[in-house]
């Protein structure tokens, strides 16, 4: 199966960086969208996206929401578009023989923005409360692929290029811990307009079994559309090995 993959479209700023890969789009089985789709809460200008997707793909759809999907609007967000979109949520399909599931979240970072701790009176919480959630759901069960769709990053590692200083108030190293602790097979995110495209995250090796462990590395990818320069795809496919999933 083919996955698509990107963040933040800001409404029409970074569309024109998904219409050149029409042929691309037309092949997938499945879109996902790391949030930011609009700018501002702009819910008309939400579903001009949306409709330039559907004219280039009849894949399924899922999407998180990001900060520029006001929290207050993911109800009507919900209700008129006709798309999935995954809020501390999984989504399981299947294709052909391939079962994938997705968890798909905001994320949560390790500091509240300024604008976060000024409005949001239990915004501590909430974050905590997500990575409780996350946590919870981030089980393979009979799937074969697990996938975990984020807006913030949930490493540090994918940041890079930004200011350092801004790394807690984009990213998550308590997600970091979290990814490492349930090893889904694929992590992607969004909101890094200048992070680095790959990381490769893996627990520091404790004993002869753990070495060389299959599973011990997990890979974290920006699909930012401003950080690559376009969306990102990716082949799964089954083997009998296990399952291989290789970027495009």
């Amino acid at each position: 199966m083919l996955v698509c993959a990107m963040g933040d479209v800001h409404g029409k700023q970074h569309l024109d960086l998904v219409q050149g890969h029409q042929d691309e789009m037309a092949a997938c089985d499945l879109v996902l969208i790391a949030g930011d789709i609009t700018d501002a809460n702009d819910l008309d200008v939400c579903g001009q996206v949306l409709g330039t997707l559907r004219e280039m793909t009849d894949a399924e759809i899922l999407a998180v929401f990001g900060n520029e999907e006001y929290d207050s609007s993911h109800q009507e967000y919900r209700e008129r578009f006709r798309i999935v979109f995954l809020e501390e949520e999984v989504r399981d399909l299947r294709f052909d023989d391939l079962k994938v599931r997705v968890v798909g979240t905001t994320g949560s970072l390790d500091r509240p923005t300024w604008w976060q701790r000024t409005n949001v009176p239990d915004i501590w919480n909430r974050y905590k409360e997500r990575l409780s959630s996350v946590s919870s759901l981030l089980d393979k069960g009979d799937a074969d692929v697990l996938v975990l769709l984020m807006h913030y990053a949930p490493t540090y590692a994918t940041l890079e290029g930004e200011k350092p200083s801004s790394f807690p108030e984009m990213g998550s190293m308590a997600f970091e811990s979290l990814v490492l602790e349930r090893r889904p097979d694929l992590v992607l995110h969004g909101h890094a307009h200048r992070g680095k495209k790959k990381a490769v995250l893996a627990k520091k090796q404790r004993s002869l079994e753990d070495y060389g462990a299959k599973g011990s590395e997990v890979p974290v990818y920006n699909v930012s559309l401003p950080a690559v320069g376009g969306p990102s795809f990716f082949e799964i496919k089954g083997e009998r090995s296990g399952v291989l999933i290789s970027e495009m």
